[in-house]
């Protein structure tokens, strides 16, 4: 199989994009080339040094990007063999936020709202979940969203305090919102963890939203990490659950 064939179909990569490392861009051409089927399941992946080669990467580079389409598990590797794509696991599935993100996009409508804004001792938990010493110092942030003027996201969020990071003043934008359903929209978020639990809303959620106490909603914890793999904020979403339709695609998909 032709490396450069297969590799060099309006797949390139932008050594000068600032907000998307080398390996995160290799690694979604890796994922586009096996959802093309040019590498159906059991092929074997060119080398490392091949690749890296080809596209003027070092090995390590190209070692990490592979490395991430492994843990997404459309790859394994076998010690002393190589990389093979991985048969697509039918159990896993990624979902997208329907009618949330919507709302999200429409930034011309959207607003947020500040609710509470302050610095306090992280509890053991949350510092736990942050990497952080005991005693250690968070931004705690109520954040409201609403759309033409009806509230529909509450938000809790808790920050590494450092008044020098460009995250504080970047999470007080909606923006900042969006990028964690997304990816996107952020130059210091690598990634984020997401589990999304029933709730009902107590008397307090309820006024904050403008609907009724005892409504069924979604609750979405999260944790995002920036790109040396550290926690740099947690916290969670509230929404009534009128506005989440959570849909999927399984198997490999060209997008």
């Amino acid at each position: 199989m032709n490396l450069k064939t297969v590799f060099s179909k309006g797949l390139s990569i932008d050594k000068d994009n600032d907000r998307t490392p080398a390996y995160l861009q290799l690694s979604q051409i890796i994922k586009k080339v096996i959802a093309s089927g040019e590498f159906p399941p059991g092929a074997k992946l060119p080398s490392e040094a091949a690749i890296g080669k080809h596209y003027g990467l070092s090995t390590m580079t190209v070692r990490q990007a592979i490395g991430l389409v492994a843990e997404q598990g459309l790859l394994r590797r076998i010690q002393g063999s190589g990389t093979y794509v991985a048969t697509p696991a039918w159990t896993q599935a990624s979902f997208t936020w329907d009618g949330l993100m919507e709302l999200l996009a429409d930034r011309k409508n959207s607003a947020l709202t500040i609710i509470k804004a302050g610095i306090m001792e992280a509890t053991p938990k949350v510092a736990e979940n942050l990497g952080l010493h005991k005693g250690g110092k968070i931004i705690h942030l109520i954040r409201l969203v609403s759309h033409k003027e009806k509230p529909f996201l509450l938000n809790e969020a808790l920050l590494k305090f450092d008044p020098q990071a460009p995250i504080v003043e970047a999470e007080l934008e909606l923006s900042s919102l969006s990028g964690l359903f997304t990816g996107e929209g952020s130059h210091y978020i690598k990634k984020t963890f997401l589990r999304v639990e029933p709730a009902t809303l107590n008397q307090a959620e309820a006024l904050q939203l403008r609907t009724q106490e005892g409504e069924t909603a979604f609750k979405i914890h999260y944790i995002f990490y920036d790109y040396h793999d550290q926690p740099l904020g947690s916290g969670w979403f509230l929404t009534p659950k009128k506005y989440i339709t959570l849909t999927t695609k399984i198997g490999l998909w060209d997008q």
